[in-house]
């Protein structure tokens, strides 16, 4: 079976992250998670995931900024899944570095199409 990559999940809803995590880890990808912003940065030091898919809001950081520092030391991609939803949200995500942003509550189907187009455009420009 084929891995198609290391996704980190940053979230403090743990439903979710479990949601997500089974959703992802059934198309075969590894699958962390993490509840906070401090959490993912320990887990940064030890491996460096295809694609963060995370909160911009957690109760110890802001994760506009966290995205900024992800891009500015790792090559992973960013995702936000957010309950940040005005333009201006979606505006500063983009200007972060994020890949992609979508809006809480977002079908799985429709997440793992998005974290999959992500993943093509990685191995598209990686080659």
């Amino acid at each position: 079976m084929e891995n198609n990559g290391i996704i980190l999940l940053v979230d403090n809803d743990l439903y979710l992250n479990n949601i997500n995590q089974n959703n992802f880890y059934w198309r075969d990808y590894t699958v962390l998670t993490a509840t906070s912003y401090s959490e993912a940065r320990l887990m940064l030091k030890k491996t460096e995931p295809d694609i963060i898919i995370m909160e911009a809001i957690l109760p110890d950081g802001d994760g506009f900024d966290f995205c900024r520092e992800i891009v500015s030391e790792t090559l992973s991609s960013v995702v936000f899944l957010t309950i940040k939803t005005d333009s201006s949200d979606m505006v500063r995500g983009f200007t972060s570095g994020a890949d992609e942003y979508l809006k809480k509550p977002v079908h799985s189907e429709v997440l793992a199409a998005r974290v999959g187009a992500v993943m093509r455009r990685r191995k598209r420009t990686a080659v």
